[in-house]
């Protein structure tokens, strides 16, 4: 009979599944029944949202024959539901545990790491301070003896590299500085002896074509030849002259002698206009620093006439914080090849290089940009002060 069954021997199954096992007879009455593993007893709610979950199929019945053909009894099989969750939340302590124990081994070995490496986010600034142009970026002291010799290092070769920068410059501007009073003194001396003399020339030319209209009539295709000869002469030496020395900036100053500059060509040339904006006082500046502002302002303007397809060149030069900023913004067509007059091409006079060497000298950046969605910026930025400590 199915009363005389041993449920004991489903013991180690019954360990590691997790269920219960309830006996009937043949007239379905209860003779026996066992939960394996733990015997825990769920509050009603609890047992009735477990089997909610886990729905009515989680079950299984099935007939106990002893003879072929004779059913004696039935068996059911249901999940031991306070067991599974008793389980279920062990393992979740233990994950828990786990956890919480990784976290903490984390925490314990990300600290001194984190302390070791804090150095680290100082020296990359630095570097990027220095990368940037401060030359001036040092490494801080740091705790690590490694680290803090690397630093001193790192200081001691940044030492030697703005000593040496800041040495080229001063030269450089030294060199500037010789250069523009050499060319002073040349167009002075071309001015004051070759002008007087061409003058002279022209003079006597007149004379002579005066002459030869009362009476020497072949003296006349010798002295026009004179005239034209000294009148070229005279043209060819006011070009060098200009080239020497702007025209009117000893007399009229940086800012008057660029709306000069923009207005001449303004007039000449009408595809293209120059429009100069001006913030601050331009005139009581270092004569390198005019002389540069007015050659790269020069060389753009002759550079876009030649080379440049702009409808409209903006210059903008501004005084801040003891810099002057220069900037030179057209509106050129992005093409395949750049045909911008900012490119500066080989043999326009004064040049990209020419620039560059100037605006180094004066310890100043220069930067050549294209603009979205057309043009071309350059910018320029230069100390009012001079790279010796020379304020003007």
């Amino acid at each position: 009979s199915a009363d005389s069954l041993d449920l004991a021997v489903l013991a180690p199954v019954g360990e590691l599944l997790h269920f219960c096992v309830q006996l009937t007879d043949l007239y379905s009455r209860d003779v026996g029944s066992h939960c394996f593993n733990r015997q825990l007893t769920l509050p009603p709610w609890l047992d009735a949202l477990m089997r909610l979950v886990i729905g009515p199929d989680a079950q299984y019945q099935g007939t106990i024959g002893q003879y072929p053909g004779i059913t004696i009894g039935r068996l059911t099989v249901t999940p031991n539901l306070g067991s599974e969750l008793f389980a279920l939340g062990y393992h979740l302590l233990n994950l828990l545990a786990v956890s919480l124990t990784i976290l903490l081994f984390s925490f314990l070995i990300y600290r001194p790491v984190r302390n070791a490496l804090a150095p680290s986010k100082a020296m990359l600034d630095t570097l990027k301070r220095m990368e940037n142009g401060d030359l001036g970026a040092r490494m801080p002291t740091l705790a690590l003896i490694e680290l803090d010799r690397i630093g001193q290092g790192f200081n001691h070769l940044a030492e030697r590299l703005q000593q040496t920068i800041g040495s080229q410059q001063k030269l450089a501007h030294r060199l500037l500085t010789a250069r523009e009073e050499e060319r002073l003194h040349l167009s002075r001396e071309l001015h004051d002896e070759f002008g007087q003399y061409l003058t002279s020339l022209n003079a006597e030319a007149s004379y002579a074509m005066e002459l030869a209209d009362d009476s020497l009539p072949a003296l006349r295709p010798c002295a026009d030849a004179i005239g034209r000869t000294v009148n070229h002469l005279m043209e060819v030496l006011q070009q060098i002259l200009h080239r020497l020395r702007p025209i009117g900036l000893d007399q009229f100053g940086l800012e008057s002698s660029l709306r000069q500059l923009a207005e001449h060509w303004n007039q000449r040339h009408h595809h293209v206009h120059f429009r100069l904006h001006t913030d601050g006082s331009l005139d009581q500046l270092d004569d390198n620093l005019a002389v540069t502002i007015y050659r790269i302002v020069q060389e753009s303007i002759t550079n876009n006439i030649r080379h440049g397809r702009a409808a409209i060149v903006d210059i903008d030069i501004r005084r801040r914080d003891a810099h002057i900023h220069l900037n030179i913004i057209d509106d050129s067509p992005s093409t395949g090849e750049r045909s911008s007059g900012i490119d500066m091409p080989k043999g326009s006079g004064f040049g990209l290089l020419g620039m560059e060497e100037r605006v180094l000298a004066l310890g100043g950046r220069l930067q050549i940009l294209a603009r979205a969605p057309q043009g071309i910026l350059i910018d320029v930025v230069l100390p009012i002060s001079a790279p010796g400590g020379e304020t003007t």
